[in-house]
């Protein structure tokens, strides 16, 4: 093999380990290799590698062999901001949503589709000055810019995803987690996949605002600074409940329920499932429209009734996401119907292998043995 693409691989494969925290007796051990020092001698250049730990090599390291054979130093990777940062493999995680997001890119040109995408709209904030007014004023901008209607959670990812472009991943993640960023690939979410439907709704919610105020208050300006990251997070929040309950809607749901001043325990955890909400959002919202009293509330997340009524409605509300999202698959699909890709990267992209292939793409109503190359003649 040519010494110096040799030097260029080794170095990649050191500053790639590096970038997601591995040791070399990390890589070592993943590789099975006896030692490190083989690690070692293939970082400075002493040991050939082989085609198989090559590849190998680019799979633990979340790349592509491409990226290591390229004759260009490996470019940074886009900051990602996180609502609550892992405990461990933070990097690898990094890397591996960054990664999605080149590939969905790649995909998005080997289609041959003509996709357009709405701009995102960019809200204008001070991070030091920025208040719950501002927050409020902008998720009824969004709402409307994005025409949500009255249960925006029904049509939040789809219209985030379809309209505007943003790339999905759902990961396995740790409670409370999503993340987002924003490259020349565009906007991009990491969304925690063991969430309840009604929580993931609200992370987009959440992520969504800091995508419109990523040029005002990037992630540096935030990582500097944990009670700036504090504040802004909160104002986040109070923006997906304003963004998921829109004043109007939410008033007639809850007002029409109301007998005699009262509402009944199931009333309540009825209209969170109506707008696909967890009960602590909607009586957040509650108290902030001034429909219910924080005393309440609070009496009501003690109640071990009330806990039994959200309960006892959540198992047929509930629905776990794919490993990758329709547009993803769909856009890969075609990329390879039109031969722009192998089957072997197809399967690759998928995460699976080339035996399963055929039925990962069933789950997504696609078949390789259809002719979608058919012809007719037009008049």
């Amino acid at each position: 093999m040519d010494t110096r693409k040799m030097f260029k691989i080794g170095a990649k494969i050191r500053s790639y380990r590096d970038r997601i925290g591995i040791t070399q007796k990390d890589l070592a051990e993943k590789l099975g290799f006896a030692s490190s020092e083989t690690i070692s001698q293939i970082e400075q250049d002493k040991r050939e590698v082989k085609a198989w730990e090559l590849a190998k090599i680019a799979k633990i390291l979340h790349v592509d062999m491409s990226d290591l054979l390229a004759f260009v130093e490996p470019a940074e990777p886009q900051p990602v901001l996180w609502r609550q940062e892992p405990s461990a493999n933070k990097a690898a995680i990094e890397q591996i949503f960054n990664k999605f997001c080149e590939d969905y890119d790649m995909l998005e040109k080997l289609s041959g589709e003509q996709i357009s995408y709405h701009p995102l709209p960019q809200m204008d904030a001070s991070p030091r000055t920025i208040n719950y007014k501002e927050a409020e004023r902008f998720a009824d901008t969004v709402h409307n810019s994005l025409h949500l209607g009255e249960i925006p959670a029904r049509v939040l990812e789809k219209t985030l995803q379809d309209r505007y472009g943003i790339k999905i991943l759902y990961k396995e993640l740790e409670e409370g987690s999503a993340a987002t960023t924003i490259g020349d690939f565009g906007p991009a979410i990491l969304m925690n996949s063991r969430e309840a439907p009604w929580r993931r709704n609200y992370n987009f919610a959440h992520e969504l605002f800091h995508l419109i105020t990523w040029k005002s208050i990037p992630p540096s300006v935030l990582r500097e600074d944990k009670e700036l990251w504090e504040k802004i997070e909160k104002l986040a929040n109070a923006f997906a409940s304003w963004l998921l309950l829109p004043a109007d809607a939410l008033k007639f749901a809850f007002e029409d329920r109301v007998k005699e001043g009262k509402i009944t325990y199931m009333d309540l955890v009825d209209i969170a499932r109506k707008f696909d909400v967890s009960t602590d959002a909607l009586l957040y919202r509650l108290v902030k429209l001034g429909k219910l009293s924080q005393v309440v509330v609070d009496e009501l997340k003690r109640s071990e009734q009330f806990k039994a009524h959200d309960r006892s409605t959540m198992g047929a509300s509930w629905w776990s996401p794919p490993k990758f999202s329709e547009p993803f698959v769909r856009l890969a699909f075609i990329a390879y119907q039109k031969g722009n890709l192998s089957k072997m990267k197809l399967a690759h992209l998928l995460d699976t292998s080339l035996f399963d292939l055929d039925t990962v793409l069933q789950e997504y109503g696609l078949d390789d043995s259809d002719s979608y190359n058919a012809e007719i003649h037009t008049l």
